[in-house]
């Protein structure tokens, strides 16, 4: 058949569908490499942001934190000594949107500084304290939110935790050691999961499923553990 035959020629309602799948195909390559370039400039916006603040906070130490060791509740510290004075004072004199202190993680791989405040400013910059909890101390809920995707995803990998996993905790004074207790996913109603506790405990707080604020995945610790540390240790 010759090539120009009338058969081979395209109709309009074919030349129109062509075009259409072309423009789609543009329309979802434009939005990938959009959300691509998105997600890149968060993570480095949060890169900036907590080398800013590891250097305000202590330095760079602990940047490869060795596994903790299992903690007998029989010979467990628990150094409150000046709490009050050192601590305390710290935290209350703190303006949002600046360091909180430090949260390591070795089964997330996670060693990260927590800003004071859950802003989504304060968010972008890594784990947020939630200022209507308690802060680490001998009793009190501690709350801290964090992304799981985007601003270099800190809690991405909140879901790998189990329980009995250590979580150390950085004030620029002690360490605050945590052992996991409970995971468990919530709506994000449910509120009293960052309730005032007698017991100190630890609440981490992200969105779940990633990618999704449909739900709230929520892992619960107790203190077994708080030493002072030396400021080279931080």
């Amino acid at each position: 058949m010759p090539l120009n035959s009338p058969d081979t020629v395209p109709g309009p309602r074919t030349r129109h569908a062509a075009t259409a799948m072309r423009a789609l195909g543009n329309a979802f390559l434009g939005a990938a490499l959009g959300l691509g370039c998105y997600y890149g400039l968060t993570d480095i916006a949060a890169r900036l942001d907590q080398r800013a603040m590891r250097a305000s906070f202590g330095g760079t130490a602990i940047a490869s934190p060795r596994p903790p060791e299992p903690i007998a509740e029989t010979t467990a510290t628990l150094d409150f000594s000046d709490w009050e004075s050192e601590d305390a004072a710290f935290w209350k004199r703190l303006g949002e949107g600046k360091a909180f202190g430090r949260i390591v993680i070795e089964r997330m791989g996670l060693d990260a500084v927590v800003v004071k405040g859950t802003a989504r400013s304060d968010l972008a910059k890594g784990p947020g304290w939630i200022v209507s909890t308690d802060p680490p101390g001998e009793t009190g809920n501690t709350g801290i939110s964090g992304h799981r995707t985007t601003y270099g995803a800190p809690f991405g990998k909140l879901d790998r935790l189990r329980k009995g996993d250590a979580i150390d905790l950085y004030s620029p004074y002690r360490r605050y050691r945590y052992e996991v207790a409970t995971i468990r996913v919530v709506t994000p109603d449910k509120v009293e999961v960052i309730a005032h506790t007698d017991d100190p405990r630890l609440t981490l707080t992200a969105c779940h499923p990633p990618y999704s604020a449909r739900y709230r995945l929520v892992v619960q610790s107790r203190l077994v553990e708080v030493v002072r540390i030396d400021t080279g240790d931080r």
